[in-house]
């Protein structure tokens, strides 16, 4: 697996001034922990705020790597610690950085209804069937393949990406190359199979993958649940 890194904030949601003051500190801890910050916001809550931090692992799955794991609840615990000792240490120092008055910690992971908005979104959903609504208004239930082209850019926008998409059909998969700028929602979708073999090894051969060498990490990987 390749390493992802926390984009810069897109704008909208969590920029708010506080939110862009404590960003720094708050990636240093993050991304030290092993994980990039999905999102950073700092909101009103009564006569508390809330600062809510929202976190992902940073692996990325090559083409033989299965679906990407969430974040262990252990790890993310730890996460909340530390971000809670650097939020005291900056409140005793003075509190340049923190959110004015009372406020309350949130550490989360995304949900499985986060929509794909950023192109590390859909690395992370290597493999994963996704709903897809296109800025046309045409719609698309297809499999997640390698993502290609510019990347993600400053902002964690998709700055010309492209994704292949496996779509199943009675006669086999269909493959599809979406930009990304021409995505308006995207959600993963909740499968309780294995992904279908032939869409797999498609994802694979278009990711520059040997789907033998595929089929082998199968096998190894169940021998090893069965030892």
């Amino acid at each position: 697996m390749s390493r992802g890194t926390s984009p810069a904030p897109a704008g909208g949601g969590g920029g708010t001034a506080a939110a862009e003051r404590l960003r720094p500190a708050v990636v240093e801890v993050v991304e030290a922990a092993g994980f990039v910050l999905d999102d950073l916001e700092v909101r009103p809550a009564g006569r508390r705020q809330v600062v809510r931090v929202v976190v992902d692992t940073a692996d990325v799955p090559g083409p033989h790597d299965p679906p990407a794991p969430g974040p262990g609840l252990d790890e993310v615990a730890g996460v909340s610690r530390e971000l809670s000792q650097l939020l005291d240490t900056m409140d005793q120092g003075g509190g340049e950085g923190t959110p004015e008055g009372e406020y309350t910690l949130e550490v989360t992971t995304p949900g499985t209804d986060r929509p794909l908005t950023r192109p590390h979104h859909w690395r992370r959903a290597w493999l994963r069937k996704v709903a897809i609504t296109r800025t046309d208004g045409g719609t698309l239930s297809a499999r997640v393949g390698p993502v290609g082209a510019s990347g993600e850019g400053a902002d964690g926008g998709s700055d010309g990406a492209t994704v292949t998409l496996a779509e199943g059909t009675p006669k086999g998969p269909v493959l599809h190359r979406l930009p990304l700028a021409e995505v308006r929602r995207a959600v993963v979708e909740v499968e309780f199979k294995p992904a279908p073999p032939a869409e797999v090894e498609a994802l694979v051969v278009a990711a520059g993958g040997d789907p033998d060498a595929r089929r082998a990490q199968d096998v190894q990987d169940g021998q090893e649940e069965r030892s």
